[in-house]
């Protein structure tokens, strides 16, 4: 099965998706990420190097990782036929059946320019739209996950990340997105900071916790079809 993870910046993708990412490796799926921007100035350099590096930990091929190279902070200024047409071919060329991407209440803005143009993109008629060399007709799954100090600090009352699906991780899981997180060295924060490694270890603990189980990453689903056999 392919799975691609969407993201706006370096680092999003590990924050978001790190364990899950684990876990579908792991049970022999092929993992595919976008990721609008390199990051913002004056690290890009490094936020691109780190991306790869990222990669290596998880054991995904550099080729599985592609950018759109929009502006950090500025998505807004982009061409939205552009930049939706760019990832739609993407997802042609990859036939994702699960895409993860950002949650629709985000409180930065190029979070939310990313839900929205991956909701563009995978919609059937454009999908359709464009020649396929097989019957794939399009994404089956598409999840929304949290960004901490994105997500939480949204103060978005009526749009609040509601989990809906609760996937459970194993230690190694999240071994391997502490792992992938620490490549973004000048990411990582420290203390009681939403992004220190304690905070995410918290994270992942409560989300199980809340469900009787020992570790999760936790999404809000915006799609979901069930083939009937």
């Amino acid at each position: 099965m392919n799975i691609l993870v969407i993201g706006a910046h370096p680092d999003d993708e590990v924050l978001g998706a790190g364990g899950t990412i684990a876990k579908h490796i792991r049970n022999g799926d092929n993992v595919f990420i976008v990721l609008f921007s390199v990051g913002h100035k004056p690290i890009q350099p490094k936020l691109k190097e780190q991306a790869y590096r990222a990669l290596n930990v998880f054991n995904i091929k550099k080729e599985n990782l592609f950018w759109l190279g929009c502006k950090s902070g500025q998505f807004d200024l982009e061409s939205k036929l552009k930049v939706n047409s760019k990832l739609a071919e993407i997802i042609v060329k990859i036939k994702p059946t699960i895409v993860y991407t950002h949650f629709y209440g985000d409180a930065h803005q190029d979070h939310r320019f990313v839900f929205d143009s991956t909701m563009v993109a995978c919609r059937p008629h454009q999908i359709r739209g464009i020649k396929t060399k097989n019957s794939w007709e399009g994404v089956e799954k598409i999840l929304c996950y949290e960004v901490p100090s994105s997500t939480n600090w949204s103060g978005r009352l009526n749009e609040n990340f509601n989990p809906t699906e609760f996937n459970v991780i194993t230690e190694q899981d999240l071994k391997l997105k502490i792992n992938a997180y620490n490549c973004y060295k000048d990411e990582v924060r420290s203390g009681n900071h939403p992004r220190s490694i304690e905070s995410l270890k918290t994270v992942a603990k409560y989300r199980g916790n809340s469900i009787g189980e020992k570790l999760c990453e936790t999404f809000v689903i915006i799609r979901n079809i069930i083939h009937e056999y």
